[in-house]
């Protein structure tokens, strides 16, 4: 007779079984090549090479280990369908690999999320396209080749299943709705029905007035305030969006995102001369001390730093971001850069080949969606990516495509312009081509900005 299920200490794994040719974006694009290519994965092997001895590494905050455990393993009894479904709603954990958008893992993956309001992490490789309706669920990146990203990809793994288990934060963006509408009843239910609707049509001020009809109805929710302020900020008024994430922390003291946010608009503020440089420090400061994990906070800090000229400081949060982040293309070239500001050396991008290449190929990605996700910047990141690889033809076509895209304003163009800037003074006249192509750049984002609205 089998045992029990020991469902507390089981990390259940959602990912496609066998080998599987999949559709994935190449690493590096030549001309006249598709930029996908067709490759066979052996999900078996990554699943007991990298997957499961990262989560049978995991000692559970009240002692025991955590096991991995996969649908098709032989243990199982019965009926398998109804026992998949037991292990994926009462699991400890649920770890899920959405790479090659396998509809089962979509399926199981929605069923944990209704199920369960918190331990559940999703995982794709970095190279895997990620569909626009998903893109705000946080997908960690994991490689399995060769051995030496294997073992980070496990390190990572078992890092984001112990930080989880220890803090227990929802992740469901399923139940995060359902119990803002359990609080407000029908008609704060309706408001926000319509307020998601609204952001899914890109409709910034329709869905403000549906989420501060919420909000007034439900004036200690911080989630909501913070809703409203990244509405405004999509509309470019910075002055409501630091008003908006400043009562979300006022509300919600321990509310990392808000804080983060709250630094990100009072930057954005200091920038026009409409606020003082240490307001944006401190929120960011806050928020990367309620969650030193969060790479857009670490980055956002080091962009305050670097703006404010602390560019030592600077550096050391974007390698903490990247580093969290398994290599994210925004903290990542923005070392970069400090480091041939501060070196005066160029070869640092002929040094960092493979990390460039794969900054590309993610942010490829994301332009390639319809609509592209984190737009403009995954283009600009693109372009920049080009810059660096010296395919300059690339870098204008890039550039230009991300500045037409339909939420591009003139300060993301003024951004990117002087983040260019910043690189043609270290540069100098040591490296004519980049030079060249440099220049080009900027009076594109130049052009561009008379044109945009603020």
């Amino acid at each position: 007779m089998s045992s029990a299920p020991d469902y507390l200490r089981t990390c259940f794994v959602i990912m496609p079984f066998g080998k599987k040719r999949l559709t994935m974006l190449r690493r590096r694009v030549r001309r006249g090549y598709p930029d996908t290519v067709s490759k066979t994965i052996d999900f078996d092997w990554t699943y007991n090479n990298v997957f499961r001895p990262a989560i049978d590494s995991i000692e559970l905050p009240e002692g025991g280990q955590l096991s991995a455990l996969r649908a098709d393993e032989s243990f199982f009894s019965g009926i398998i369908g109804v026992e998949m479904f037991r292990y994926i709603e009462y699991s400890r954990f649920a770890v899920a690999d959405i790479t090659g958008l396998n509809p089962n893992v979509f399926f199981e993956l929605g069923h944990r999320y209704r199920a369960r309001e918190s331990g559940t992490a999703v995982f794709r490789l970095p190279n895997a396209p990620i569909p626009f309706d998903i893109n705000q669920i946080r997908a960690f990146a994991y490689e399995y080749q060769p051995e030496a990203r294997a073992e980070e990809s496990r390190v990572l793994i078992a890092k984001v299943l112990r930080e989880s288990l220890n803090h227990n934060r929802v992740d469901s963006p399923i139940q995060e709705a359902l119990d803002l509408q359990r609080v407000g009843g029908q008609e704060t239910e309706t408001w926000l029905v319509f307020a998601e609707n609204a952001v899914r049509m890109q409709d910034w001020n329709a869905a403000v007035q549906y989420y501060e009809r919420v909000a007034r109805a439900q004036p200690a929710n911080g989630l909501v305030r913070f809703r409203v302020g990244l509405c405004e900020r999509q509309l470019g008024r910075w002055e409501r969006a630091v008003d908006a994430f400043s009562a979300a922390v006022r509300v919600s003291p321990e509310f990392g995102e808000a804080y983060r946010e709250l630094g990100i608009a009072e930057n954005k503020l200091h920038s026009s001369g409409k606020r003082d440089v240490d307001d944006g420090l401190s929120s960011l400061r806050r928020a990367v001390e309620l969650n030193g994990d969060d790479f857009d906070a670490l980055s956002s800090l080091g962009g305050a730093l670097r703006r404010a000229g602390r560019l030592g400081e600077a550096l050391e949060y974007y390698k903490r971001a990247r580093t969290v982040s398994h290599g994210h293309p925004y903290p990542l070239l923005n070392e970069l850069k400090l480091e041939v500001v501060l070196n005066q050396r160029l070869n640092i991008f002929r040094e960092r080949t493979f990390d460039l290449e794969r900054a590309a190929a993610f942010r490829r990605g994301q332009v390639a969606q319809n609509p592209p996700i984190d737009s403009p910047w995954s283009f600009f990141d693109l372009a920049e990516t080009h810059l660096y690889l010296g395919r300059s033809d690339r870098f204008e076509g890039t550039l230009k495509e991300g500045l037409t895209q339909p939420l591009t304003r003139s300060w993301q163009a003024m951004t990117f312009r002087e983040t260019l800037e910043m690189l043609l003074g270290a540069v100098g006249d040591t490296d004519e081509e980049m030079v060249s192509t440099l220049h080009r750049g900027i009076a594109i984002l130049k052009s561009a900005e008379a044109h945009l609205i603020s």
